[in-house]
């Protein structure tokens, strides 16, 4: 005997959202691109597809966030604020699960990216405008989910990772007290001048 029967096994998260790139800002020093590179523009919307499925699909899903792509996502230091209030503007756990029978629905306008370009050239910060919409039909009515706010990203090792944050949470329906959660941690500065804009 033992094991886990595979009816009862976890069904592995179905990615629900990908997030597009919308207009491109770049402060610069010097030579520095007029825009941000096409490598760097995928690796963040890469970051924050992975930060929404884990984040939020995942507990409607599954009843819990992905914590390994939670952790590719993360940096440490946002991480770590996981264990304190800032959790209820992270991630959306403690929900109703969406019902079998009904998936999770997410909708995102494109996100305007900031990018910060250093004199050598490379775009060491990014700070993405997101808002997303999150629907889906519980046992106990319907969920909807409103995120909106600024998400500062840098490069760690080859990828780009969330190290702050402003970001505002509304939720409402059916299934739950309608509550807003605000957090305005100190993100990374960005130089003022000069500005170069692109799409």
């Amino acid at each position: 005997m033992g094991g886990v029967s595979p009816a009862f096994a976890a069904k592995k998260p179905t990615p629900v959202v990908t997030m597009t790139s919308g207009d491109v800002t770049v402060y610069k020093v010097g030579d520095a691109p007029d825009t941000i590179p096409d490598d760097v523009r995928t690796a963040v919307i890469a970051t924050l597809t992975g930060y929404v499925n884990a984040a939020t699909v995942m507990p409607l899903q599954q009843g819990a966030v992905d914590d390994a792509g939670l952790a590719t996502a993360l940096a440490p230091a946002v991480a770590a604020r996981l264990a304190g209030p800032d959790r209820a503007v992270l991630v959306d756990e403690g929900l109703p699960r969406a019902k079998p029978t009904s998936k999770v629905k997410v909708t995102a306008t494109p996100v305007a990216l900031t990018g910060l370009a250093d004199g050598a050239g490379s775009v060491v910060v990014v700070t993405a405008t997101v808002d997303t919409t999150t629907t889906a039909k519980t046992t106990k009515g319907k969920l909807v989910i409103k995120r909106t706010g600024d998400l500062v990203l840098e490069p760690d090792n080859g990828t780009w990772k969330i190290t702050g944050y402003t970001l505002n949470v509304d939720r409402a329906g059916k299934a739950v007290r309608p509550t807003t959660t605000t957090t305005v941690p100190v993100a990374p500065a960005a130089a003022p001048t000069p500005v170069t804009a692109a799409r």
